[in-house]
């Protein structure tokens, strides 16, 4: 072997190393690979720990689990009942697998596969008024899976909830590599502009969301600051001839404001105050963080970003769909979990481009964006499938390619029910799961043709290794 070496040329031997990994199933970058979790709470714990055996032998390495607001504190404020979650991290500890808490504030129920209805703590709605902490649409359609980030109320709630974990689940330290804080509707830092029970249907843009009395005043408030209480310097911006900053409204025009009202002064100081409202909530959200749970539990922090992929190419509104949800451009959103120290979480993987009429979808082209980004300005970024996968063996090479290509640092697939059955057994999804992506994720990708492998070089690599 050592002769054989030495015959090549530089060139030569930087393609035998290359080829030799990929040969070998040796992989440049590995994500670390875990599984969601049901969303309802367990409770056959035999059959439970059966199915995370098979997990652990298909090379699954951890779960992830919604630690649900709705559940924990039902009872009232500051009463906190944790035993279900502490029997639970005590099982998935015994199994050998990792545990990825997420410290969902939000309510389950009302989303895309969702199976459960876990709603907020009914005593969360007398904090304050109800009007000022739901989130609300143009045509008043109010939402409240989540508490919105204007009532600033909710932080002290957050901050005793995240105390609390951290006292009662320290001892599990060493098995719990990070944990997940829900920032908005389902667990992600987005606003509510795509709900079914709203009217909304896919692939439809959506909704803004800041048409409740304390979110007008906000923005009205930072339209103060930004033009230093100047109306007249206001109205040349904008080209209009309001009276008085109460007179400032959100838009009020619907879709046409997508088309349009986005590419004027008024419109891009909108979407800069809503996109604001999120990232000034990510960034009070880790400072909770910082000072209630890190102290306990000194782990990752990491919270999820929407793919939201729909609208993407379209023509007459590009993008709408993302701004409605409160995605302006992602180069801030990158640049806030940069600065915040916290990793990334990214959706929809695995799903194909549909760039024609109606969905002008590009979950790819999102996904491409996102991870570069990503990679740009050092953030860990991790990913997951945005819906459940039913046997395509497409959508895992999706997941293995971007996995790849983007130096994910983890992937959570949704969900186990998918590939491990109640009995614990495997589910055909499982073989693809652990093929393409367990197994293959990770592989380099060449810059050129895939090798001849009847050519005497790769003939005497074969033989030689």
């Amino acid at each position: 072997m050592r002769r054989f070496f030495s015959k090549l040329k530089p060139s030569s031997l930087i393609f035998t190393f290359v080829f030799s990994l990929f040969f070998l199933g040796i992989s440049a970058h590995a994500a670390s690979i875990s599984v969601m979790m049901p969303l309802n709470p367990i409770t056959d714990w035999p059959r439970f720990r059966q199915q995370l055996k098979t997990l652990k032998t298909a090379g699954v390495q951890g779960v992830t689990t919604d630690v649900w607001w709705g559940h924990f504190e039902s009872s009232g404020d500051n009463r906190f009942d944790w035993q279900y979650y502490r029997h639970y991290a005590r099982v998935i500890q015994e199994s050998g697998l990792k545990w990825t808490p997420i410290l969902s504030f939000h309510q389950c129920g009302g989303n895309i596969g969702d199976d459960c209805n876990i709603p907020l703590p009914q005593w969360v709605w007398g904090l304050g008024d109800p009007e000022d902490m739901v989130y609300r649409d143009q045509n008043g359609h109010a939402n409240g899976e989540y508490i919105a980030p204007w009532f600033v109320g909710a932080y002290e709630q957050y901050a005793q909830a995240m105390a609390s974990f951290g006292e009662n689940f320290r001892e599990f330290s060493s098995n719990i590599p990070k944990i997940y804080i829900s920032m908005g509707p389902a667990g992600e830092l987005r606003f509510p502009s795509y709900n079914a029970k709203a009217g909304w249907r896919y692939p439809e843009p959506g909704s803004l969301q800041a048409y409740s009395r304390i979110a007008v005043q906000n923005f009205r408030d930072q339209m103060r600051v930004k033009y230093t209480n100047n109306l007249a310097w206001l109205n040349s911006t904008w080209g209009t001839s309001l009276m008085s900053f109460d007179e400032i409204t959100p838009p009020r025009d619907g879709e046409n404001f997508f088309i349009n009202g986005i590419r004027s002064t008024y419109g891009r100081d909108y979407m800069s105050w809503y996109q604001g409202t999120l990232l000034r909530h990510l960034a009070v959200m880790k400072k909770v963080a910082n000072e209630n749970l890190l102290p306990y539990l000194p782990v990752a922090i990491g919270a999820k970003i929407s793919g939201v992929h729909w609208q993407y190419t379209s023509n007459r509104m590009p993008h709408a769909a993302e701004y409605a949800t409160g995605y302006m451009e992602y180069d801030s959103f990158v640049q806030e979990f940069a600065r915040q120290e916290m990793e990334l979480t990214f959706t929809c993987l695995e799903m194909d481009d549909q760039p024609g009429h109606p969905n002008y979808s590009s979950p790819q082209g999102i996904v491409s964006e996102i991870s570069t980004l990503a990679n740009r300005y050092k953030v860990r970024i991790n990913g997951e499938n945005a819906l459940p996968i039913f046997g395509y063996a497409r959508a895992y090479e999706n997941i293995r390619k971007n996995l790849s290509q983007f130096q994910y640092a983890g992937f959570t697939l949704l969900r186990l029910q998918n590939i491990v059955d109640s009995d614990g057994r495997e589910t055909p999804d499982l073989n693809l799961f652990r093929d393409i992506v367990i197994r293959g994720q990770g592989f380099l990708d060449f810059p050129f043709p895939e090798p001849n492998y009847r050519d005497p070089l790769f003939l005497e690599i074969q033989k030689s290794i």
